[in-house]
């Protein structure tokens, strides 16, 4: 991967595993100093020692959970303390108990609304004018007149385009974020800062347990990896679009649900689900949210 970032800081939500920590890698490889965060501190730390070593960049940690309300701005602040600039941000961190509505905890559902889209929107209020106004200076004194270009990605889902029964307060979330993203993006044309909505659909990370699925033996034809779906998010991020959906086969269930009435899409995009995975046991805990 070419070193396209040097330079460059980027913050990583939920950068412990899965999709951020893949992020997290290849945003390295590029040659980007890292701050990640998560909630666990050893894990955490782990991986920034591994970060370290392997690439050669600067990479700071900060632990924290992102469900809380004041977690935001206490990142904020942390991250440019001093005077430091991020001129990348991923908003990856999210949340989404797989059951029906009135079964799962009133807790659980608003901890989701929190991490995945409150969480989001506030740290894009403070890191977009954060970055206009730090990357306007950096460019200045490059001799650059529109300042040098800074990136924000919000990692939603293919339920963005296409709700499903026992996700309801996920994919609304996920809707969300798509369309606050889309607008931010517009809104903020004439700056150097784009934003990026990354709607991936199935992902092999630890997203499925956590969130009280089961993967069945159909399910896994439609899978990504958490590095191809990184590697064309940052690919999409780069190339400033609005939004990215990796894979032929999630952009086929992201376009085919426009043309269908919307109460068969959802009957569909139910039947499809349930051959896909399955729910834990009852006795098996539902998460209540904390971003991982």
């Amino acid at each position: 991967m070419k070193k396209t970032l040097i330079g460059y800081r980027a913050l990583v939500t939920g950068a412990s595993s899965g999709i951020g920590g893949a992020f997290a890698r290849q945003l390295a490889a590029m040659g980007a100093d890292l701050v990640i965060t998560a909630r666990r501190e050893s894990l955490l730390h782990q991986f920034a020692a591994e970060l370290r070593e392997k690439y050669g960049v600067r990479v700071d940690c900060i632990t924290l959970d992102l469900a809380r309300p004041e977690s935001p701005q206490r990142l904020f602040e942390a991250a440019t303390a001093e005077g430091q600039v991020v001129n990348i941000l991923i908003n990856n961190a999210g949340i989404g108990p797989y059951s029906e509505f009135l079964k799962s905890p009133l807790e659980a559902h608003l901890s989701t609304i929190q991490l995945n889209s409150t969480t989001v929107t506030e740290l894009c209020f403070r890191f977009s004018n954060h970055m206009i106004a730090q990357g306007l200076t950096q460019g200045i004194a490059q001799g650059l007149t529109q300042g040098k270009a800074c990136y924000i990605a919000n990692v939603a889902s293919i339920a963005a385009f296409q709700g499903v029964p026992s996700f309801a307060t996920y994919a609304a979330t996920k809707a969300y974020n798509r369309i606050f993203s889309e607008i931010l993006n517009r809104e903020l044309r004439g700056t150097q800062v784009s934003v990026t909505c990354i709607c991936p659909g199935g992902t092999y990370t630890e997203f499925l347990e956590k969130n009280g699925q089961v993967l069945k033996e159909a399910g896994r034809s439609t899978m990504m990896t958490a590095d191809e779906v990184a590697r064309m998010g940052l690919q999409g991020m780069l190339k400033r679009k609005a939004v990215l959906v990796p894979g032929w086969m999630n952009k086929l269930a992201c376009f085919l649900p426009r043309l269908l009435p919307r109460g068969l899409a959802l009957t569909l995009a139910e039947m499809m689900m349930n051959r896909s995975v399955a729910k834990l046991r009852e006795s098996d805990k539902i998460l209540k949210g904390s971003s991982i």
